[in-house]
């Protein structure tokens, strides 16, 4: 009990790093031949919480946890962890074959983003099935013998304790990017880290929490607003009970909105509920564009099914899908995935994510690939020369083909 409070309080502000825990098969209650089988990362918390409910629910399934590098199942599957060779891996290799009669397996409507659902069913001879967003309706989706999830139960939520919890890691994460240049300028201006510092979880929290109140669209105009908002609480404190000089209270007044703003800029990627694109949250326009093409739609209602946030609906006679709520988009691409006739068209890259820190994260590992392909190359055209190069001429000609 100590140490999953530990963990959750870690998890307060430290959900960017990855916290894996053992994949592989897992039991809740006394699962037998015919009872569900159900895929999830190996996100501590995620597999912890999905146990819970289902020993709370006295739900009895097989509980496959897939390598995911210990990150949650959407960022996973945007981020290539979470596929379908992850499925595919963790079926073949658990030896759940052997323990149950059927090869129906329930993955979670997350996953979408990386799993394509036909390939699975081609490669495993299991039909796959997606489940509810939120692990509270498992029990009722498993319940309901048809393994389709309610409309409702489809879309993702943002409610106050995912806000808050998002805000501390919002400031976190933050944190990391401005820690030095705050103990810096701590040298001219005695305190500002430790004030910075707080200044930033509390925007960062209030950024995350007053979202849906605050004016303007997602990104910096929401950021702004709420800037404005704590600017002048503060000149109001600053000028009365602190009777703060003119020049320190308009140089907070500055660094309040500056904070604030970015933090803003940057909370979408922390929300489930918003596309986290450079140039809609810079300028608060909606640039995403999203189609279903009808001579293409083959009506199988898939995307209709993995859309967390009910962009499509089928025509209830032709089944042919359309786009009902394009604001809504996040381009998070699970239709584009799953669509089996590509009838969908789109101006968005599936799995990418433009945030700050998803940017800083994919320039280094893009910088690391282009590195290791140089010193790759440098390597086999050393490797080539000493073969063919050496004056003792001791390989054959097949065996400088393989080298290079």
């Amino acid at each position: 009990m100590t140490l999953n409070v530990l963990k959750d309080l870690w998890l307060l502000f430290g959900r960017l790093f990855p916290f894996p825990t053992r994949s592989g098969l897992r039991r809740a209650g006394n699962p037998g031949r015919s009872s569900p089988v159900l895929v999830t990362c190996n996100f501590e918390l995620t597999v912890r919480k999905v146990v819970q409910a289902l020993e709370h629910d006295h739900v009895d399934a097989w509980l496959l946890v897939a390598p995911t590098k210990g990150i949650n199942v959407w960022c996973a599957a945007g981020g290539g962890h979470f596929t379908t060779d992850t499925v595919v891996s963790i079926i073949k290799t658990s030896g759940i074959e052997s323990l149950v009669d059927h090869r129906q397996v329930i993955l979670p409507q997350l996953s979408a983003v990386g799993v394509n659902v036909w390939a699975l069913k081609n490669r495993t001879g299991w039909k796959p099935h997606f489940g509810p967003v939120d692990i509270k309706h498992l029990a009722t989706y498993l319940n309901g013998g048809e393994y389709r999830a309610d409309r409702q139960h489809r879309c993702v939520e943002f409610p106050f304790k995912e806000r808050f919890i998002m805000g501390t890691n919002l400031a976190f994460n933050s944190l990391l990017f401005f820690i030095i240049p705050f103990l810096v300028t701590s040298i001219l201006v005695s305190g500002l880290w430790w004030k910075s510092i707080l200044l930033l979880f509390l925007l960062g929290v209030l950024n995350s929490v007053l979202t849906f109140w605050l004016p303007g669209n997602p990104g910096v105009q929401k950021g702004f607003s709420l800037g404005l908002l704590v600017s002048a609480v503060f000149v109001v404190i600053s000028q009365t009970a602190w009777t703060m000089g003119a020049w320190a209270t308009l140089g907070w007044t500055g660094w309040i909105l500056m904070l604030s703003t970015y933090l803003g800029y940057d909370m979408p990627s922390w929300s489930p509920v918003w596309r986290a694109d450079v140039k809609e949250l810079v300028t608060g326009v909606k640039r995403t564009r999203v189609e279903v093409i009808p001579g293409l739609c083959t009506g199988c209602g898939l995307c209709t099914t993995v859309c967390p946030a009910s962009v499509f609906e089928q025509n209830p006679v032709t089944k042919i899908s359309r786009v009902v709520n394009l604001e809504a988009c996040q381009a998070c691409g699970a239709c584009i995935e799953n669509c089996p006739n590509e009838a969908i068209e789109n101006n968005f890259r599936t799995g990418v994510c433009s945030c700050p820190t998803c940017t800083v994260i994919n320039s280094v590992k893009s910088h690391k690939r282009k590195v290791f392909k140089r010193r790759k190359g440098e390597r086999e055209s050393v490797t080539a020369n000493n073969c063919c190069d050496a004056e003792d001429n001791a390989c054959s000609e097949s065996e400088c083909i393989e080298h290079q």
